[in-house]
């Protein structure tokens, strides 16, 4: 019987995030048949200045990794340890995703099975008040010599997997029939090729789930498109496997960061409106506000039910109730003296009772050019979706460690995006806008990026008007 190996691997970083900060210290434990079968340990120098917060916690001075190696030189060392292994941490995204993005910088993937002790202690030890490594220590007794450095945290972490295995019932010879429990293969779709999983990355993008003629069944984002594709394929329903029988091929674009896949995902939905695509859209907003012209040529509101949309319609906004879309349509009509009549795409040339008490510009009777009227039209939609007052660009995390990825802001949306070298220097918005494709932004999209600048603090804001200054202004909506 092979035993399955397992890395029992454990680090310290200069903070929490693995696109921004670097490794200091790595430990790996190599542990099978019941027994440590190998180890290695080294500080990292992180080119970079260790945090005095993370000093206090880790007790890692610079000094102690000023003459430490850089990753690039125990690269291979990691790899010969942990080859063939399952990769086994507390918390082991934030572990497995520092040493992933180490080796993307090299330009190198990194990619093991995983288990994550912090899961399976939530799984079988319930009940707990606390399941950090810090806690469970306390909880099963484990003597540990240095708390937060990494070879003393990976020993922890071995005692604690081996009561994980232990409150099983099961005798560590028995390891090979545990594993299914833990990690489940993926049983792909008949008609995919078995190397399908292999080549999707762990990374921030897009993927399209395409049918035999190579059209697009679904059109998906995710910030480890890998994962979700297996989130995809574990899903029992009927509609998804009724979905997942039309798949024959799966393609993906990386995007840098969730931001950028979002924008991508919005505009290839909207450009090949798969069917799937469509349903979950009809389901999530119930009702839609549009515009159109009555058959004099004047701008008019429509509000539709989701399932009656047309493909080719504007959507101006998105509403959970048809009183909501109504309530603003009529906000808008009297804050920008537009016509009811108008509006309700009558034309019989009366006029309406605003236009008597001096609320309407006489649109209803002919008296208002359709210029002026759609031109005040305008401005009530741009009012709907006016979240962005000033023209601005957002700089976030590249495809690449020597890219960065760009969003330009003018007149209340998104108009291009793209991604740029870090080495090119950028003088004007005009010359920015050489390097990035067009996009057409909408309400949906603002609310995007909104959201991503208050929560992603990675992002740098920069004002046109304040382009060649090194700092950023979030304050600015």
């Amino acid at each position: 019987m092979i035993h399955p190996k397992f890395a029992i691997i454990d680090i310290e970083t200069t903070g929490g995030l693995a696109r921004r900060d670097k490794i200091t210290e790595i430990g790996i434990i190599v542990f099978q048949n019941g027994e440590v079968v190998d180890q290695y340990t080294s500080l990292i120098n992180p080119e970079r200045s260790i945090p005095p917060e993370i000093t206090r916690i880790t007790g890692i001075t610079n000094e102690m990794v000023e003459d430490a190696p850089k990753f690039y030189e125990i690269a291979k060392e990691v790899i010969l340890k942990t080859q063939d292994c399952i990769f086994v941490a507390h918390n082991v995204h934030f572990d497995y995703g520092f040493i992933k993005e180490e080796f993307h910088q090299l330009g190198f993937s990194f990619s093991l099975k995983k288990l994550c002790t912090l899961q399976l202690s939530r799984k079988i030890f319930k009940g707990l008040p606390s399941y950090s490594l810090g806690s469970l220590i306390v909880h099963f007794s484990i003597e540990v010599e240095a708390r937060h450095r990494a070879m003393d945290d990976c020993k922890a972490t071995l005692a604690l997997f081996k009561e994980i295995l232990q409150a099983q019932g099961n005798a560590i010879s028995d390891l090979p029939k545990l594993i299914p429990k833990f990690i489940k293969d993926q049983k792909l779709p008949a008609q995919l090729a078995e190397d399908t999983l292999a080549k999707l990355p762990e990374r921030p993008g897009i993927y399209r789930m395409l049918d035999q003629d190579l059209l697009p069944v679904y059109i998906g984002k995710s910030k480890s498109i890998k994962d979700r594709i297996i989130q995809h394929f574990n899903e029992s329903s009927p509609k998804v496997q009724k979905m997942l029988a039309k798949v024959h091929f799966i393609d993906h674009e990386l995007t840098g960061n969730e931001l950028m896949a979002s924008l991508l995902e919005a505009q290839l939905i909207k450009f090949h409106q798969p069917e799937i695509n469509r349903a979950l859209r009809k389901k999530t907003h119930a009702f839609l506000l549009t515009k159109l012209k009555n058959p004099i040529g004047y701008n008019r509101f429509k509000i539709t039910e989701a399932i009656w949309l047309d493909p080719n319609e504007e959507i101006l906004n998105h509403y959970p109730t048809i009183q909501a879309a109504k309530q603003q349509v009529d906000y808008l009509i009297m804050q920008y003296n537009l016509c009811h009549l108008v509006d309700s795409g009558k034309t019989n040339h009366q006029a309406c009772l605003a236009f008597q008490m001096q609320q309407c510009l006489g649109a209803c009777i002919g008296k208002e050019s359709i210029e002026s009227y759609n031109e005040r039209f305008a401005e009530a939609c741009e009012h709907i979706n006016s979240i962005f007052k000033e023209d601005f660009i957002l700089i976030g995390a590249g495809i690449t460690s020597h890219d960065r990825s760009v969003i330009c802001v003018e007149h209340g949306f998104c108009r291009y995006t793209g991604f740029i070298d870090e080495d090119i220097t950028i003088e004007n918005p005009e010359q920015l806008k050489a390097y990035l494709k067009p996009y057409e932004g909408n309400v949906e999209t603002n609310r995007m990026i909104l959201n991503s600048i208050k929560k992603d603090k990675q992002f740098k804001l920069v004002k046109y008007t304040s382009l060649n200054t090194e700092t950023g202004d979030r304050e600015f909506y």
